[in-house]
């Protein structure tokens, strides 16, 4: 085989050695481990791949197997999904989606960077955090009450706030949530804070959205460690019902519906629905798409997420790499239907890294509709 065959062979084998090891990160991310181990894993991962030359020649004989397997990986496996996944159509049940992007910072400039940690590379080119998406969709829901018809969800998740964005920006996305009609339940799906100092912030600016039936909120894993409980009671002062790993019978629209929270596998046990009616839609807010098939074991007809931020970094085709879910990239943003089981996942609105390129943060609003109506 000539220099340039060996060269493309290489390089095959060196992205199947990163699937591999991001994969693991990945997996490892989306479980209840101590963020102290998980930082140095990651560090541990990037050095790992980056010193793929290095290990793939020391003791040659050692890594023929594992050259193979990520040869075969990075050659087959990872092109076959990154294929599949970009001429993926969206579900039946997705009537139809419109995104409008806003760029705050021609309007706020340095406003907007604030006092964070990493508010300096805000600054970097192509770094899309004060772009903001905001995306309307309609979805066509099995069974779906007929007083539900048109009923309009707004699903906000992952604000991080640690001071970058700075508090402009958020009540910058508020305005433009006010521009338009109440929604009916607004879903809040957890991460509200990285920094204790910040904490101010959760009062008077989520108390600002107004819903017409209910605003349900949860927590997500950046909230383990700052109090949770006053972190719900704050919550709770701006008016949101904690739905924290419990269900509730909620009357919505005049009809009663179960709605379900689910901050597993961070705060446990997962929500026991074997007392809930099972003829009630049930709604469920999970802070990560994880619970997906756990929610199609427990008849839940619809799931709305963020965790994933879609992967803050998207690249051209490929799309996102580090995910921290236990599946990867399978559910990195999106809809997904499958069972009976419906779920929205968002790309949220922040981040403890104040990072996105080709990944904007996001507001949603669902307008669910009845199958007879939309199909």
């Amino acid at each position: 085989m000539n220099s340039i065959g060996l060269a493309i062979l290489f390089g095959v084998a060196w992205v199947g050695h990163a699937c591999l090891w991001i994969s693991l990160l990945n997996h490892l991310y989306g479980r209840p481990i101590s963020k102290r181990f998980l930082k140095s894993w990651r560090h541990f991962t990037g050095i790992w791949i980056l010193a793929f030359p290095a290990i793939l020649f020391f003791e040659r004989d050692v890594w023929e197997l594992y050259f193979f397997a990520i040869l075969v990986l990075g050659g087959v496996v990872f092109p076959f999904i990154t294929v599949r996944r970009y001429f993926c159509l969206p579900p039946y049940s997705m009537l139809g989606a419109q995104t409008r992007t806003l760029d705050f910072w021609p309007e706020l400039g340095a406003k907007l960077l604030g006092d964070g940690k990493w508010r300096h590379i805000a600054r970097l080119p192509f770094n899309g955090i004060f772009r903001l998406d905001f995306t309307q969709m309609e979805l066509a829901v099995p069974k779906l009450s007929a007083a539900w018809d048109g009923l309009s969800i707004l699903l906000l998740s992952d604000w991080h706030f640690c001071g970058t964005p700075s508090e402009a920006y958020f009540q910058r996305v508020i305005e433009e949530i006010e521009k338009h009609p109440m929604a009916d339940i607004i879903a809040l799906a957890g991460d509200y804070l990285d920094t204790d100092a910040h904490r101010k912030w959760i009062v008077p600016l989520l108390g600002r959205l107004k819903a017409r039936e209910g605003k349900f909120a949860i927590l997500g894993n950046h909230d383990v460690k700052y109090e949770p409980d006053r972190l719900r009671a704050e919550l709770t002062e701006a008016g949101y019902t904690i739905v924290s790993n419990s269900a509730m019978i909620a009357t919505i629209r005049g009809v009663e519906a179960v709605v379900v929270g689910h901050e597993g596998p961070w705060f446990r046990p997962a929500p026991d629905l074997s007392d809930v009616p099972r003829d009630r839609f049930r709604l469920c807010i999970s802070h990560t798409p994880d619970n997906f098939y756990w929610g199609q074991a427990n008849g839940i007809n619809l799931i709305l997420c963020g965790h994933v931020h879609g992967g803050q970094i998207r690249l051209p085709i490929i799309g996102s790499i580090f995910v921290p879910s236990r599946y990867g990239r399978r559910f990195d943003m999106g809809t997904f239907d499958e069972n009976g089981t419906q779920m929205v996942v968002g790309r949220g609105l922040s981040g403890k890294e104040a990072l996105r390129i080709r990944c904007n943060p996001q507001v949603i609003r669902i307008v669910l509709r009845n199958n007879e109506s939309g199909v």
